[in-house]
């Protein structure tokens, strides 16, 4: 999924300028974002669940037929975060298909650095997928949330989310590891 940076400005809480691009990723990204993939993961208290490495997000985001597309926010080198970074925030997202309402865009995941919330970062994320989205004939754009994460469920339902688990009662379900095998397995031949 190709899309052009695009560059902000926002101002912090002492109303110091902040810029930031919003760029597609690239393959020297990898090491930036396993870390933020890493600090998301601790985050949401499951470090132990990742197994994601940046062998396999180079297999599935930049061989031919690329299996998602991610942007990620870039400060300027004056303007890097404590530990010396530039890249401070992500959105994943890949192309699904909804029966009753066509193509959509889902967003695996969406990251900012906690020391850069609050900056337009996160909006600025969500405005370049959003134009992702209609740009590839989506109707919709589609995420999940945890439960517990109050901010960002008030920070997505500010942007016009709908929590449909609420209002339709929808419930998300996966199935994994062995038991995917298993049901492989038993696909006719």
């Amino acid at each position: 999924m190709r899309v052009q940076a695009r560059r902000a400005e926002s101002k912090d809480l002492g109303g110091a300028s902040m810029s930031y691009i919003i760029r597609p990723w690239v393959a020297g990204d990898l090491k930036a974002i396993m870390r933020l993939i890493r600090e998301s993961a601790a985050f949401h208290k499951a470090l132990d669940q990742l197994t994601t490495t940046p062998a396999l997000l180079r297999k599935d985001g930049f061989e031919k037929d690329s299996t998602f597309g991610c942007l990620v926010a870039e400060l300027p080198p004056e303007q890097k975060s404590r530990d010396g970074c530039t890249i401070v925030g992500y959105q994943f997202h890949y192309l699904s298909y909804c029966t009753w309402h066509g193509g959509i865009l889902f967003g695996e995941d969406l990251y900012v650095v906690p020391e850069f919330r609050g900056k337009g970062i996160g909006t600025s994320l969500m405005n370049k997928v959003a134009k992702i989205a209609l740009e590839k004939g989506c109707s919709e754009f589609r995420f999940i949330c945890a439960r517990w994460n109050q901010p960002a469920m008030d920070f997505y339902a500010k942007l016009g989310a709908v929590n449909v688990t609420i209002r339709d009662h929808w419930h998300l379900c996966h199935i994994e590891g062995a038991h995917v095998r298993k049901l492989a397995q038993e696909a006719r031949k």
